[in-house]
Formats: C-alpha cells, sequence, structure tokens
C-alpha cells in the first residue's frame, strides 16, 4: 500500500472511531487562528483534540506520530491536506493535526491552509519550542497556544467517578484525603489513574519515552548515559536547589567527563519538553535572576515515586511538586510571574509577581505543628512584611486556619480545598 492509500486509510479510521472521553477543564478559545495543544506526552492532548474534532462538520483528523507514516515530511502533510480537499471539495475544512513536531518545516503548510485558504487548523505537540520559539518565529501572531498538563486534582477525582459539591460530609472528605494520598504518590497522567496495576511501569515507559523521543532523537544526543543519569538525578532533587557547578565536579568524581555547557543544554532540552522545571529565585535585578541556583520541580509525581527508594518518606515534597505543577497548570510561568524567594530570613517556596508587585507568597508545609511554627509563620510573615506582601497562604495536607501573627493574617488551606474550589 502506497503512502497515499495508508494517508486515506487512517483519516477513515479517525473518522469511524468512537472513544468515550471524560471532559478536561481546559478551555480552548475561539479563534480563527491556528490552535496550538502543547504538553508532555500522555496528558490527554489527542484525546481533547479528538473530543473537539467529533463535534464539528467537514474535518480531518491525523496523529503524525502514527507508525505506518513515520517519519512523517512536509510531503505527507501536503498529501493528507490533498486527501482532505477530496474528501470535502470545496468545503472549509477543519484539519486536526496531532504531534505537529514530528514534521520538519510544518508551519509552510499550516500558514497556506489558515492564511491563504480560510482553513481552521488544530494542532498538537510535545514540545514547548512549539510554543517559545517554532510557532511564534514562523508563524509570527497566527496562532494561540494553549497548554496541557496531567490531571489536576479535580480532574483526577472526575476521572475516578467522585462527584462532590461545595458541601462534604465526612465520608466525603475522607474519601478525598484518599484519594489525595494516591494522587500525590502516583500523580495525574490519565493512563496511570485508570490503571490498579503496573502503574510504576507505565511511568517508566512514558519516561524512555520521553527521554528518547523527545530528547534524545529530537535533539541528536550522543551519550545517551550521562543524561540518563542527569534525569535521575534531577528527579531526586526534586523542589531542592541545584548547582550545576558542583554536578559536574560530582559526575568527574564518577570518572564521568561532561562540561557546564551540556549538562545547562540538556536542562534545557527537558525543560522544552515539559518534563522538568528549573525555578530561579526572585529579585528585582535580571542578572541576579539568571545567576541564581534553581530549585527543580517534576511535570508529575508519578515520575518522583519510581525513584523514590524511601518510598514517600518525605510527604511535603511531593506535595510542593504537586503545588507547583497546580501554579503552573494555572498559567503562572517559571521565571516570569512565579519564583522562590530567600534571604537571611529563610525562604518561601513560590512568589508570584504581577507587572513590578508582589501578588502572593505561598509557602507549602504538610502538617503545621509547634516543630516547624517559626519557619511557617514567623519568618513568613517577616518576609511577607520586607517584601510589602500581606497575602499569604500556606498549603497543607489537610490543616486548615487563619493565623494572625505581628499585624499579618496567614491563610492555612489544604490542598484539596485550594485546588478544586478556586
Amino acid at each position: 500500500m502506497d503512502e497515499r492509500e495508508i494517508i486515506k486509510a487512517i483519516i477513515k479510521e479517525y473518522q469511524q472511531k468512537e472513544m468515550h472521553l471524560i471532559p478536561r477543564d481546559v478551555k480552548l478559545p475561539k479563534t480563527n487562528k491556528a490552535l496550538v495543544i502543547i504538553g508532555i506526552r500522555r496528558s490527554g492532548k489527542t484525546s481533547l483534540l479528538f473530543d473537539v474534532f467529533k463535534k464539528t462538520n467537514n474535518d480531518i483528523f491525523f496523529p503524525l506520530d502514527d507508525d505506518r507514516v513515520f517519519p512523517p515530511t512536509i510531503k505527507t502533510l501536503q498529501e493528507i491536506v490533498k486527501v482532505g480537499k477530496e474528501i470535502y471539495p470545496n468545503k472549509r475544512i477543519t484539519f486536526f493535526f496531532d504531534e505537529i513536531q514530528e514534521v520538519e518545516n510544518w508551519e509552510v503548510v499550516i500558514k497556506r491552509l489558515t492564511e491563504r485558504e480560510g482553513h481552521k487548523v488544530y494542532l498538537t505537540g510535545s514540545s514547548s519550542k512549539l510554543l517559545s520559539k517554532e510557532i511564534a518565529t514562523q508563524l509570527r501572531g497566527r496562532c494561540l497556544s494553549v497548554e496541557l498538563f496531567p490531571l489536576s486534582f479535580k480532574e483526577y477525582l472526575r476521572f475516578k467517578g467522585f462527584e462532590f459539591d461545595d458541601i462534604l460530609t465526612e465520608q466525603d472528605k475522607a474519601l478525598i484525603l484518599r484519594y489525595l494520598d494516591d494522587y500525590l504518590t502516583y500523580g495525574g497522567f490519565p493512563e496511570v489513574v485508570m490503571e490498579e496495576e503496573n502503574r510504576e511501569e507505565i511511568l517508566r515507559e512514558y519516561l524512555r519515552t520521553i527521554i528518547f523521543r523527545d530528547v534524545v532523537e529530537r535533539y541528536g544526543i550522543k551519550n545517551i548515559q550521562i543524561l540518563k543519569l542527569f534525569v535521575k538525578f534531577l528527579i531526586n532533587a526534586h523542589t531542592k536547589k541545584i548547582s550545576i557547578n558542583k554536578l559536574v565536579n560530582y559526575f568527574k568524581s564518577m570518572g564521568i567527563k561532561v562540561s557546564k555547557n551540556t549538562l545547562y543544554e540538556y536542562l534545557s532540552y527537558l525543560n522544552d519538553c515539559y518534563f522538568i522545571f528549573p525555578l530561579k529565585k526572585f529579585s528585582y535585578s535580571l542578572r541576579e535572576i539568571s545567576q541564581s541556583m534553581s530549585k527543580i520541580y517534576v511535570i508529575d509525581n508519578g515520575f518522583i515515586r519510581i525513584f523514590d527508594i524511601k518510598h514517600s518518606a518525605d510527604k511535603g515534597k511531593y506535595l510542593e511538586n504537586a503545588v507547583f505543577v497546580e501554579l503552573r497548570r494555572r498559567g503562572f510561568i517559571e521565571n516570569e510571574n512565579l519564583f522562590y524567594y530567600e534571604d537571611s530570613d529563610g525562604e518561601v517556596d513560590f512568589l508570584i509577581k504581577e507587572n513590578e508587585e508582589i501578588k502572593c507568597l505561598i509557602n507549602v508545609c504538610y502538617d503545621l505543628n509547634f516543630d516547624n511554627y517559626d519557619r511557617e509563620v514567623k519568618k513568613f510573615v517577616k518576609i511577607g512584611k520586607k517584601l510589602k506582601c500581606s497575602n499569604l497562604m500556606l498549603i497543607t495536607f489537610d490543616c486548615e486556619d487563619i493565623i494572625e501573627e505581628n499585624g499579618f493574617k496567614i491563610k492555612v488551606i489544604p490542598f484539596w480545598k485550594w485546588s478544586l474550589f478556586k
């Protein structure tokens, strides 16, 4: 079967395909521009795209990572368009291209479809370069982008079939806390959430795919062993500050030669594919921000779990990572309007900035008690006063309170309530 016949067969398969899809809390804007859904692999981009596809007319859905056409070329893309026009002659077609980053120079075809021919185009991609570089450069304002992350806790409960409203019974809350413990441990990838067994093996397979498809193959990495060691180090360093210089020396002590620039490049690649998020320290000086050490956050707690020898001994770190991802899900961008803060008085996990104003300070503490009261309350208030920010929030596993200290109020809120009733 030649490529044209394969393309026809794949298009027909998806037009006849039926899927039971659980809705996500993602709003896709109405626009005449190309609409791009980006995010980590297996986060549900294809399902979201397919859900929109099934609600449209005169449409063509095509997965560009299908092995029958892999690796796709610009000629593959052009052939898909030709077949679509034959199926819907003289019609305004809606094209859905899944994993568009697999096609080199894809933007040439997309610009023609949207600008000159007036067709509607939806795209998904696994690399954030689609947002920051490729689309911004090649489409020049002719597209809108929407990020998709693994399930939020609210979506997780929906996938588990748990219905709730503003009034919770004791039984409801007990079940929510049980689900939350599972969510913090195994994360929110849709397939993992729905799977009762083999969750860790599924996550390991995801990790292998992300490393090889989105980093090794995409960037032509030669020394895969160093990359794998670096990834393992970063995951184990979640919520902690890292020094690339110290890591270079650490590798050297193991007999592994790697340059500082190489590790910085690897970190950038892992950030591009939505896997690792390096968070910088807030300062009013751009130079100080760029030179500060990064705190490391991981896209999903499930990846932390598979490398966690202690098996969730430090639940506070799992909770902090989940808070970061939720903040990122809500549209706060690391090192743009989301930072951490540190000075001689202590550290604040998350600082949210709007223009030049500090809007909110957030600390994460699994359980507030006498032993950590100084850090979580007194030092927190002291930093809030220094930064002229009175909006202080302390996110916990299940503690809730309003603490007044030295003229300031700290809102203590459980993660589940913060994420469900925002």
